[in-house]
C-alpha cells in the first residue's frame, strides 16, 4: 500500500469523517492543541533566549533547563498528540500541502536539534553553566530553536487557512 493509499483510505474512516464534519471536536482538539504549542514553545523560546544571552543572563543555564524542560516537555506531548488528532481530521489536506510537509521537516530538525543539545553541547555545561556569553554551539542551538519553532508555526498557520 502506498502512502497516498493509506492517506486516501484514512480521510475515509469513520474517525477521520467525525473528526471534519463536527464543530466541536475539532474546535476542541485545535484549541488544546493552541495550548499545548503556547506551553511547549513558550518555554522553549525561554531557554533558546538563555542559550543566546538575551534573557536571564544571571541565571545558570543548568537551572534554567532544569526548571523549564519538564514544562516544555508536557506541552509537546499535548500539541503532538492533539496534532495527530489535526492530523487524523484532515489527511488528504495535509498530504496535499507544501506547508504540511515544511512543517515536519522543521519539526524533525527541531528535534535532532534538542537531540544535539542534549548529546552534545550539554555535556560541556558545567564548564560555561554560568557564562554571559556561552560557546557558540549552545547560542547555535538556540538561533536554530527559535528559528525552526516559527517557522513551525507559520507552516502550521500556512496549513491551516490555504
Amino acid at each position: 500500500m502506498s502512502l497516498f493509499h493509506f492517506v486516501q483510505w484514512l480521510n475515509d474512516s469513520s474517525w477521520s469523517i467525525y473528526l471534519r464534519e463536527n464543530d466541536w471536536p475539532f474546535a476542541i482538539i485545535e484549541t488544546i492543541h493552541i495550548l499545548g504549542l503556547g506551553l511547549s514553545v513558550g518555554t522553549i523560546m525561554w531557554v533558546d533566549l538563555r542559550l543566546i544571552g538575551l534573557a536571564m543572563r544571571r541565571e545558570r543555564v543548568s537551572d534554567v533547563v532544569s526548571s523549564l524542560m519538564p514544562w516544555a516537555i508536557a506541552g509537546f506531548i499535548v500539541m503532538f498528540t492533539s496534532g495527530a488528532l489535526l492530523l487524523l481530521s484532515e489527511p488528504m489536506k495535509c498530504y496535499t500541502r507544501l506547508s504540511f510537509r515544511l512543517k515536519v521537516v522543521m519539526l524533525i530538525l527541531a528535534g535532532l536539534n534538542v537531540l544535539y543539545f542534549h548529546f552534545r553541547v550539554e555535556r560541556s555545561m558545567q564548564e560555561w553553566d554560568e557564562a554571559v556569553v556561552l560557546p557558540w554551539r549552545a547560542r547555535m542551538v538556540g538561533y536554530a530553536s527559535m528559528a525552526l519553532w516559527l517557522g513551525i508555526i507559520v507552516a502550521g498557520r500556512w496549513t491551516a487557512y490555504f
